[in-house]
């Protein structure tokens, strides 16, 4: 067992610690009725760009919030089990890109939620384990699938007061993440272990066995065409001696 094998629960400390914040800006803003929410994106009002920072932040209600916690929770610790080095870099962008693109393709009103990060982490994670031959990445993306495959509808204008608008910004933002870092390492405990091959140096157990210095007797028997005996069944009765002398006084001739 490696020693500096950190613990998993140790790799969602991070992600817990955000989820506390997005907990804590709900309950303040509820508790002392602020009325965070207009301080939402207001899609293309330069005069009210500070939303594509509180953007993430900020939730309708306790039913939005859970939805989107529970997701960020999980998304983001797998972030940061198998993508420890960039974590930091990849969550940022995560964050703030999709509120940018948002911007300027939404319609009017006010966005709101942590949605459109959820739904980048997703595809980053599923595309980056399809650009590498891992089969745990593998198995997280298929992971993926079964628990956020329903996902994919929420970037189609289906339901009203939902911003489809956000989650299509971060499939889009997610899968160009993806691209730009497809080849980011990954987490050293995920890796599969190497094959090991047998050294040039260990024997050949077979080694030139096959090959064999045993005499094959080659007989060869000289028939005349002329000869109605040579075609004869008679000819498979001869003796090996007759076979050998008719070999010896063909050779002479």
């Amino acid at each position: 067992m490696n020693k500096n094998k950190k613990p998993l629960w140790t790799y969602t400390i991070i992600p817990g610690v955000m989820v506390l914040l997005l907990i804590l800006v709900f309950a303040l803003d509820n508790a002392f009725q602020l009325g965070l929410n207009r301080y939402g994106l207001h899609p293309r009002d330069f005069e009210r760009v500070y939303g594509l920072f509180t953007f993430f932040f900020l939730h309708g209600s306790v039913e939005h919030l859970l939805n989107n916690i529970i997701g960020f929770f999980v998304l983001s610790s797998l972030l940061r089990y198998y993508f420890p080095t960039i974590f930091f870099k990849v969550m940022a962008g995560l964050i703030f890109f999709p509120a940018v693109l948002t911007f300027f393709i939404a319609s009017e009103g006010v966005h709101i939620g942590a949605s459109g990060t959820i739904y980048a982490l997703a595809v980053f994670l599923f595309v980056s384990s399809l650009f590498r031959l891992n089969r745990y990445l593998i198995g997280l993306s298929l992971l993926i699938v079964f628990l956020y495959g329903g996902l994919w509808w929420g970037i189609f204008p289906i339901e009203e007061r939902v911003s489809w608008e956000g989650h299509l910004s971060g499939t889009i933002v997610g899968f160009l993440a993806a691209i730009i870092f497809y080849k980011a390492p990954i987490n050293v405990e995920a890796k599969e272990p190497s094959p090991k091959f047998e050294s040039e140096d260990t024997p050949d157990i077979i080694g030139d066995q096959w090959k064999t210095n045993y005499q094959v007797d080659i007989r060869y028997i000289y028939t005349d065409e002329n000869d109605p005996i040579s075609h004869s069944d008679d000819t498979d009765d001869r003796d090996n001696s007759q076979s050998s002398s008719a070999v010896s006084s063909n050779e002479q001739r």
